[in-house]
């Protein structure tokens, strides 16, 4: 925690994680598509003390801050989907 992260944007699903959590806290800047564009953010992000220091105060609360925290909403839409599905199966099993 505070380290800011690069990530090469890939095809796969592995490969799309780090894109996918830098997204959510709102760094999108930080994920490159291309390995010469990573190394360009990288570098970037190296020679930029103010932001890299800015970067590392500000993660630890950017990620609590950010939906991947935030359970009752989870638990909302984890809810609505298990109702979905079960309204799906009934209406399924209706039709047999």
């Amino acid at each position: 925690m505070g380290v800011p992260v690069v990530t090469l944007a890939g095809e796969h699903h592995a490969a799309r994680v780090g894109a996918s959590l830098l997204s959510a806290i709102g760094l999108k800047d930080l994920i490159a598509r291309s390995p010469d564009e990573f190394v360009g953010i990288a570098a970037g992000l190296a020679a930029d003390r103010v932001r890299l220091s800015a970067l590392r105060e500000s993660l630890r609360s950017r990620l609590a801050s950010s939906p991947l925290c935030d359970a009752a909403a989870y638990a909302a839409r984890f809810q609505d989907a298990m109702r979905s599905v079960w309204r799906d199966a009934c209406g399924r099993a209706g039709k047999l």
